[in-house]
């Protein structure tokens, strides 16, 4: 453990001084505040984004190694034959051929950011004292690519995760299947229409002024006018959510040059800043969760060299991949391509520890990725815009994933963008699979940008964002039908409303709010029985004395989630069917918020299995299971239970996993209160239990009355060295919901100064 230690401690990036670097033309000022924050200065903004990969890479060289690796399919030339998996999956999807199709598409600003940006990132990896630690253990030198499309890749990555709904499309086929017909639309029944109050946009040229609005992995992000705000002018507040990890998915820093200055968060493989503020106005984002992708089920021919298309037959396109696999031979796949799309192989099941499931049918799947995903100098014009308008114009540069974008500026406006592209479906509505032999299921364009939901300045004073529905049942166009419930966007807009004068620390509080109220509507309709033992009154009488508030030190929160877990368990008979209750309970929110309340209000019906004559029958059975569940695991000492005791996050860089390493790569580990439906958005992977695999990933708060005075806060720490102060500095206060100040200028106390100029 010294010798790691000792190899981590030499990797750490020089933050004081004077460092020569080939590539600057001038130079550049970094100064880092106490919690390693950099404020990058340059006169130029070729030597902005040069200095923004230098810097970048200094912190976090293994994390943008890996994600590129990743993003490419080459995992498996460091980890062998372990990530053969996800590397033949990442190359059939084909990231790596949208990387390349992207940085050709992209205008001559964006590939000159994003060029930039790879050279100084590659100035750092020549100048660096030593190799990462991670690089040190695994023995293989930091590569970064000099082509575009290896980086463009990774947004494809990215876009990948935040795009919907290939894997709801198979899901209804599995339950089908399995359950029958009737079992789909009772297992996922479409969303309900949500009241005006938390819709997030209307027709383009016609602004729900009289309504508040809402906008996977999900975030949180809200705006109120200045006319509800302590300060007398806008408050933003975002919290994206995803996957838990370390280091923290986000590099926080502020570039300044002319023609740009923006402080925020930005990709650790990418330049400029995509969550944030200038000081004119600032910006969050939460995911659309919009249908983005179709699957079309294909007729080849006998050898697979085509596909029938209207009578027709196509040739299939072949890519050859190539994926080097570490200590062993290479392994070739034939990636086969349709005119819909790439032919899949594997279906994933799972939120985390992912299981790859072979198909056994021809599905192509077309992604509007396909079409673009984000153009990097869309950041330079979103900063620069002087007004709503040209903000909402810079938006068009976000194709993929589509993003729900909330604004305020200084002088008071708030505003509401829906961004991507949406199919226009000649027939059918993207739930399930489609005929790809017939052209009765072809995309027709999208909904045109100008007719995306949006609004400015409501006369509720108020928009909040949290990945549900964000549009009432008069829009003509389909935008998704697997939006999130709307349970989180509802508590925000209850506390909005309760709140006389929101300040920033009343926003703070309320982005680790545990109040469910999902929750608070279920309990009542599963209590609804006497009880007929001494154990089924504790707990029926703990739960209708209970408020939905999923502390981390309630008891009645860890039983209402066991038992949950419970009533799935028999409900998907998963003691005889595992996989149909894992593929469709990984993700539980649609049995917990939508499925379940209907279920409960009516029989028991005939597709699950067991026999039970009533709900009651069922209910006692899986309140006993939760019950005993709970004594195995936090003792018969009920007083003592805690929903934080089962329901914790633990923040540990991949290499934690290696033997003897654990002290050194776990940054952070918390129980936690919340789950996928607070605001405080703790979720699980559910058919693993409770550990939280999706948490805020950021939390920013922004007072446009001071704007220099920005609160944020990581999960973790700024670096990803675990011999830094700054691994691990941060965790503290984001587990207590507390924010920090973000650096203000050059003159701030406690920052150190590092200057890079040209030589090397």
């Amino acid at each position: 453990m010294d010798e790691v230690r000792a190899a981590a401690e030499a990797a750490l990036p020089q933050v004081e001084g004077t460092i020569a670097v080939r590539g600057l033309r001038e130079p550049v000022e970094v100064r880092r505040d106490s919690w390693g924050v950099p404020s990058i200065f340059a006169a130029s903004l070729d030597d902005l984004w040069f200095a923004q990969g230098f810097v970048t890479a200094s912190e976090r060289l293994f994390q943008i190694d890996a994600a590129l690796r990743a993003a490419n399919g080459r995992l498996s030339e460091v980890f062998g034959d372990l990530t053969v998996p996800q590397d033949r999956f990442a190359r059939v999807v084909g990231f790596n051929r949208l990387g390349v199709q992207e940085a050709e598409r992209w205008n001559e600003r964006s590939r000159s950011m994003v060029t930039r940006f790879v050279d100084g990132a590659r100035a750092f990896v020549a100048s660096s004292p030593a190799p990462p630690v991670e690089h040190a253990l695994l023995a293989f030198a930091p590569e970064l690519p000099t082509d575009l499309g290896s980086w463009a890749a990774a947004l494809a990555f990215v876009a990948w995760g935040l795009s919907g709904n290939w894997d709801r499309e198979l899901l209804r086929v599995h339950l089908a299947e399995r359950f029958g017909q009737d079992a789909v639309g009772a297992l996922l029944p479409p969303s309900p229409s949500d009241p005006p109050n938390v819709l997030a946009g209307g027709l383009a040229g016609r602004l729900l002024d009289a309504l508040p609005h809402v906008g996977g992995q999900g975030s949180n992000a809200w705006v109120v006018a200045g006319s509800r705000t302590a300060s007398g002018k806008p408050l933003l507040a975002n919290d994206p959510h995803l996957l838990v990890q370390q280091p923290a998915a986000w590099f926080e820093l502020e570039l300044h040059a002319p023609g740009y200055d923006a402080r925020g968060v930005a990709f650790p493989f990418a330049p400029g800043i995509v969550i944030g503020a200038t000081p004119h106005h600032a910006w969050g984002i939460t995911n659309v969760s919009g249908d983005v992708q179709d699957l079309y089920e294909e007729r080849l021919n006998e050898d697979r060299s085509a596909a029938e298309f209207d009578g027709a037959w196509e040739p299939v396109v072949v890519h050859r991949e190539e994926i080097p696999v570490r200590g062993g031979d290479p392994v070739v796949v034939d990636v086969r391509e349709t005119r819909h799309g790439p032919l899949l192989e594997v279906e994933t099941v799972g939120v985390t520890n992912v299981e790859y499931v072979p198909l056994d049918r021809a599905y192509a799947l077309r992604w509007t990725a396909t079409e673009g995903l984000l153009e990097p100098s869309a950041l330079v014009d979103g900063a620069n815009a002087e007004s709503f308008e040209e903000f909402r114009e810079s938006l068009r540069g976000l194709s993929c994933p589509g993003q729900n974008v909330v604004y305020a500026d200084v002088n008071g406006t708030i505003g509401y963008q829906l961004t991507g592209l949406y199919p226009i479906r000649r027939n059918g509505d993207g739930t399930t699979p489609v005929p790809g032999w017939t052209s009765e299921h072809e995309w027709d364009g999208f909904v045109p940008y100008e007719e995306l939901p949006w609004s400015r300045n409501p006369e509720r004073g108020y928009i909040v964002t949290a990945n549900n529905r964000p549009h009432d049942d008069a829009y003509p166009h389909l935008i998704g039908h697997d939006f999130h419930t709307s349970h989180r966007a509802r508590r925000i807009v209850e506390v909005v409303e309760a709140t006389e004068k929101m300040s920033v620390d009343d926003a703070a509080e309320l982005q680790v709010d545990t109040e469910s109220i999902a929750a608070r509507g279920l309990v009542p309709r599963l209590t609804a029985f006497e009880p007929s033992n001494d154990d089924e009154r504790w707990a029926l009488e703990l739960l209708r004395t209970w408020k939905g508030d999923q502390r981390a030190d309630s008891a009645a929160a860890a039983l209402y989630n066991a038992w949950l877990s419970r009533i799935a368990w028999i409900a998907l008979d998963a003691e005889t069917n595992r996989a149909a209750h894992d593929r469709y309970f990984a993700r539980r929110e649609a049995f917990v918020c939508r499925a379940l309340p209907r279920l409960l209000e009516g029989d028991v019906p005939a597709w699950i299995a067991g026999g039970y004559s009533s709900w009651t029958e069922l209910l006692r059975v899986a309140l006993r299971d939760a019950l005993a569940f709970l004594q195995g695991g936090l003792g018969v000492d009920r007083a003592a239970w805690r929903w934080g005791a089962v329901h914790r996050v633990r923040f540990a860089h991949p290499l934690a996993r290696m033997p003897g390493l654990g002290a050194l790569f776990v940054a952070a580990e918390h129980e936690l209160g919340g789950d996928e439906q607070t605001v405080l958005q703790a979720s699980f992977d559910a058919r693993l239990g409770f550990d939280v695999v999706v948490a805020p990933s950021w939390r920013l708060v922004v007072d446009l009355s001071d704007v220099e005075h920005a609160r944020s806060v990581l999960p973790t720490g700024q670096s990803g060295n675990p011999a830094s102060p700054q691994w691990n500095d941060q965790a503290s206060l984001w587990v207590s919901g507390e924010l920090r100040p973000a650096p203000v200028s050059r003159d701030a106390g406690g920052m150190t100064t590092l200057r890079l100029e040209p030589g090397g």
